[in-house]
């Protein structure tokens, strides 16, 4: 069987040098075509979910909260073939996807950056570390030309 791969959004594109890569269970997508002439029940183009849902068998995916009306009112997920998606985020959880997709960007010249995860991490510390003495001393400064009670 062989791996359904489904085209990228343009930033990704521009990020990683390719056009198209294996989906998996976990990625964001858009939904680029659809039944939207037919019914406006259906009309799920625009929208984006996750795949929670790789059929292989059938080269379909499952996006969440993606459904469809039985004929006994039951809603159940839709499939959607993959050619009507498009990813716009990579769940790069599996060291060696990332690893697949680093070596595809490396041969087009591309610099694959740190995920934006590990930056927001290191934002946070930045942000719990105390302020400088001289910032402090700079507010007591600003209070007292206000006419507030000078400590010295």
């Amino acid at each position: 069987m062989k791996n359904i791969t489904v085209h990228l959004s343009k930033d990704l594109i521009s990020k990683y040098g390719i056009r198209r890569f294996p989906v998996r269970k976990g990625d964001m997508v858009r939904i680029v075509r659809g039944d939207a002439e037919k019914d406006d029940k259906l009309n799920v183009v625009g929208k984006e979910g996750k795949v929670i849902k790789v059929l292989k068998d059938d080269g379909k995916i499952v996006i969440e909260n993606i459904n469809i009306a039985k004929a006994d009112g039951k809603m159940k997920p839709k499939k959607l073939d993959p050619s009507a998606v498009m990813l716009t985020k990579l769940s790069l959880e599996d060291k060696k996807r990332k690893e697949r997709l680093v070596k595809l960007a490396s041969l087009r010249n591309k610099v694959v950056e740190e995920e934006p995860e590990t930056k927001l991490e290191e934002n946070k510390e930045e942000e719990h570390k105390p302020e400088s003495p001289s910032q402090d001393e700079a507010g007591k400064n600003e209070k007292n030309e206000e006419g507030g009670v000078d400590d010295e």
